[in-house]
C-alpha cells in the first residue's frame, strides 16, 4: 500500500469534554448524492473513544508546508490538549476544534461505522466545505512526503486500454 499515493488529511472531534485530532491517509470520497466521505481509525488509538462518541468531526487538507503538523497529530504519546497546545486552531459552536492555517476543512456529520477489521470505517455526511487557502496538498507516497507534481498531458490521438 505504500505505492498508493494518499492526500494527508488531520481529522479532529470532540467527546465530551476531550477534543483529538489524528492524521488519517485513508480519506476518500465516497458519494456526491448526498456528499458522503470516509476514513479509517484504529480501534487502539486514543481518537477511537473520541470518534464513537463524537456527533460529528472536521477533516482537514494540509498544504505541502504542514508535515509537520501531520507528524503532531500522527504521535499516538501526545494528549489532545498537547496536540492543539502546538497548532493554530479555534472552536466552532460544540467546541470541536478547527484548524485554521489549513488549505480547507470539510465539516461533516457522523452516520454510520462499520467493524474492518482492527479499525472501523466512519462515514460522514458533509455539512460544510471551507477553502481557506490556495496552495497545493501534502500527499504520502511510498513512506515519504510529497507534492503534487505537474499535470499530465494526453494526446488526442492516444487509445484508451479498454482492460481486456
Amino acid at each position: 500500500m505504500r505505492r498508493v499515493p494518499a492526500a494527508v488529511t488531520v481529522v479532529t472531534a470532540r467527546s465530551g469534554r476531550e477534543s483529538r485530532g489524528m492524521t488519517v491517509g485513508s480519506f476518500a470520497s465516497v458519494s456526491m448524492d448526498p456528499l458522503l466521505v470516509s476514513f479509517n481509525v484504529g480501534k487502539s488509538s486514543g481518537m477511537h473513544c473520541v470518534l464513537m462518541d463524537a456527533q460529528n468531526f472536521y477533516m482537514h487538507l494540509l498544504s505541502e508546508q504542514q508535515a509537520a503538523i501531520s507528524n503532531l497529530f500522527a504521535n499516538p504519546d501526545l494528549t489532545g490538549a498537547q496536540q492543539f497546545d502546538r497548532v493554530a486552531h479555534r472552536p466552532d459552536l460544540d467546541g470541536t476544534p478547527i484548524l485554521t492555517e489549513t488549505l480547507a476543512y470539510i465539516r461533516c456529520e457522523k452516520i454510520a461505522v462499520y467493524d474492518a477489521g482492527d479499525h472501523c470505517l466512519l462515514l460522514g455526511r458533509v455539512d460544510q466545505i471551507v477553502h481557506q487557502r490556495d496552495g497545493r496538498p501534502l500527499i504520502y507516497y511510498d513512506r515519504s512526503y510529497r507534492v503534487v507534481g505537474d499535470e499530465v498531458h494526453v494526446p488526442e490521438t492516444a487509445e484508451t486500454p479498454t482492460g481486456d
